[in-house]
């Protein structure tokens, strides 16, 4: 069953309750495991526990996150050790011990593993134990792996190790919902913009193609981090080149040297004279450059609402929510405090609400 992020989120909600265990399967580098990480954040919320990697079982919500093709069998498995004549098994540290904790058991890339590794990890999916140890009642186990077809050099999972699980398969996320999440995690809102300019670019992955660095999702992710508050055409080039691959790195600074052609200033102090830019390109550049200054400095917002006056509604309400994206608590608080704000509110309140 192919599901969407949404989807998934919500499967991954009823996983926990009914702590059945979950193999989330999927191409390279669209967010299988931040989905999880996510989630397991917002269940912590729901629970009112801190959410913690570390600290596991002092009453906050665990999150473990292992990579079994990392491990021999006897780090899954324990050591033996003798006891008053009887052998016992020292359980991996790592396992959640306190029966009244609560947390997520994330086996990520396990079908990286060979399958004796694998074999390892039979009886804590499926009955939650390890010999005399018990998995609390509170953990679920989740899992995710990349598929054969994407060339990750997985191994074929036994059906003895796919029959304990249920399966979901996760898509390549939508220009939209990649878009809602982008705004919420700090995106540079250049790479938001040209992504809605061109939204094929977003992902652009094939088994067999040779290029180290190719757009997905998370390449982006990375792209972001490595461009912000950067300007430098020439190094941006280079840094967007090492994330994305050369080809799309050429067109997204192809796409920022349209901003020569943007006064911004002139813009800001007549908006009017936005009704000049008549190139879809050229708008897409406009809503990015904007809202990155905005990210700096909050005092463009106000100006910015006199723009809408003059902009198709698609890319109002597409501004509005880059601008609400990039700080939603002073985006609130301004828009209802100017006349131009709730006059905007009124005419768009289904989209900002």
């Amino acid at each position: 069953m192919k599901v969407n992020h949404k989807e998934l989120k919500e499967q991954l909600r009823i996983s926990y309750e009914t702590k059945v265990p979950l193999f989330i399967w999927g191409t390279t580098g669209i967010g299988k495991s931040s989905v999880v990480k996510e989630i397991a954040k917002d269940i912590a919320d729901k629970e009112k526990l801190e959410f913690s990697e570390v600290d596991i079982e002092n009453g906050k919500f665990g999150f473990i996150d292992v990579r079994i093709s990392q491990l021999e069998p006897s780090d899954l498995r324990g050591l033996p050790t003798i006891n008053d004549g009887k052998t016992k098994w020292l359980v991996p540290s790592w396992l959640p011990r306190n029966p009244d904790g609560k947390g997520i058991l994330f086996f990520d890339e396990i079908n990286l593993a060979p399958p004796s590794i694998q074999a390892s990890a039979y009886q804590l999916i499926l009955d939650r134990r390890l010999g005399e140890y018990k998995l609390p009642k509170g953990w679920v186990i989740i899992s995710a792996g990349n598929r054969i077809e994407d060339g990750c050099n997985v191994f074929e999972m036994s059906n003895a190790l796919s029959n304990r699980f249920i399966h979901l398969e996760l898509n390549i996320p939508d220009k939209e919902s990649w878009f809602n999440w982008a705004l919420n995690n700090e995106i540079d809102a250049r790479i938001i913009a040209f992504l809605q300019f061109k939204p094929s670019s977003l992902f652009k992955f094939e088994s067999r193609n040779k290029d180290k660095a190719f757009p997905t999702p998370r390449s982006w992710e990375f792209c972001s981090k490595l461009i912000k508050n950067r300007d430098d055409k020439n190094i941006l080039n280079i840094l967007v080149s090492s994330a994305v691959g050369e080809a799309v790195g050429t067109e997204f600074t192809a796409f920022l040297r349209l901003q020569s052609k943007i006064n911004l200033n002139e813009i800001l102090r007549n908006p009017k004279s936005i009704s000049k830019i008549t190139e879809i390109d050229l708008k897409y550049v406009l809503l990015g450059t904007i809202s990155e200054y905005y990210r700096k400095d909050t005092k463009l917002l106000e100006k910015s609402f006199d723009l809408c006056d003059y902009l198709e509604p698609e890319f109002s309400v597409l501004l509005l929510r880059f601008l609400k994206g990039i700080n939603q608590t002073h985006f609130k608080k301004t828009i209802l405090a100017s006349k131009k704000g709730t006059e905007i509110l009124r005419k768009y309140s289904d989209i900002l609400n």
